[in-house]
């Protein structure tokens, strides 16, 4: 039987994986984890015992240790986040796989100025192996997943590889996928029973912005609460911790940890970078953008806020109606998915 292979090395690239369509039966389904984020370990052997819905979930430490393997372990189709690898190139030249498929993560999917900007000897290596000159356009690539197709052809008109839509939308995917998330998390019991709250967060990207911290810190008497989230890939928490701020140590997806805390009533300021997790909650946050001014980021953030009938809550009245049975204090969110008061 032929062999898929899906590549994740964060939370984010899991859900979005789990909203690609596919078969029962179809083909041999591998999942394969790799321990670029904060807590990996664990999470995979929480998806391996829980997600009955693969083959085979397998972990792997390093980038080189997942190449050996797909080396040794031919692919039918191959989903990545990203197509810039030579290594791939060489693995589709090989017949390592035959087919690719790129699935969105964020923003950056629909950025017209992700080149590649190698130089050199692997500038020479990535144009002879069919790496192209911009992120989504190897030859190596046979199409996208993606949550808004339409946006990513006015970016690119005339971009010749398949560009196909994910199962279901964003935010529907995010209220169907709590329940299953939270088995696979810690950390977030404490927000559990955050109501009325003005909560201020920082979201941080790759790299922690000092300025933005020093920003959060004068302003925290405007708030009852605040809090900074690290972004999944940074494992030492000693610059947050030494500034005074709370630290979320949560391994729950930011965006089901905001969906949450706004279920709960809270009014959340956030502050950020150009964060792809603040554009779902546009109608619902005070968005504090802290990052250069990119027009890139403001098309997108520009087409969902002009795409999405009204807020997030939009068709879900249930905000804040408790669930009053046998003396429960849940909101209608908390009650789905099995959670205490």
């Amino acid at each position: 039987m032929d062999t898929d292979i899906y590549v994740c090395s964060k939370p984010l690239q899991y859900f979005n994986i789990r909203n690609i369509g596919w078969t029962l039966g179809e083909s041999r389904r591998v999942l394969a984890i790799l321990g670029f984020f904060v807590n990996a370990q664990t999470f995979y052997q929480r998806v391996k015992a829980l997600d009955q819905t693969w083959n085979e979930v397998l972990y792997f430490e390093t980038q080189y240790a997942f190449d050996r393997y797909l080396f040794l372990h031919p692919a039918r189709r191959l989903f990545v986040e990203v197509d810039k690898s030579f290594v791939y190139g060489i693995f589709g030249q090989l017949r390592r796989f035959r087919e690719m498929y790129m699935f969105e993560e964020g923003f950056g999917s629909y950025r017209r100025d992700r080149f590649d900007d190698s130089q050199g000897l692997k500038r020479w290596i990535n144009r002879c192996t069919g790496v192209g000159k911009h992120v989504g356009f190897s030859s190596f690539l046979t199409g996208q997943y993606l949550y808004l197709p339409d946006l990513y052809r006015q970016q690119f008109p005339g971009y010749d590889k398949k560009l196909l839509s994910f199962e279901k939308p964003f935010l529907a995917h995010l209220r169907e996928e709590l329940p299953y998330f939270l088995k696979l998390s810690d950390g977030y019991e404490t927000f559990l029973s955050l109501r009325e709250k003005r909560i201020a967060i920082y979201l941080t990207s790759h790299l922690i912005n000092e300025h933005i911290l020093h920003q959060i810190k004068q302003d925290k008497d405007a708030f009852d609460l605040v809090y900074v989230k690290p972004h999944p890939h940074i494992r030492d928490f000693q610059a947050f911790e030494s500034s005074g701020v709370a630290v979320i140590h949560s391994n729950l997806m930011l965006e089901f940890l905001l969906m949450l805390l706004l279920e709960n009533g809270n009014h959340l300021t956030l502050y950020h970078e150009n964060s792809t997790a603040v554009i779902w909650f546009q109608h619902e946050v005070e968005s504090r953008n802290m990052g250069e001014p990119f027009k890139e980021y403001d098309i997108v953030a520009s087409y969902i806020r002009s795409h999405q009938e009204g807020s997030f809550f939009a068709g879900h009245p249930c905000r804040l109606v408790q669930d009053t049975s046998a003396g429960s204090c849940r909101t209608s969110l908390q009650a789905r998915a099995g959670l205490p008061c």
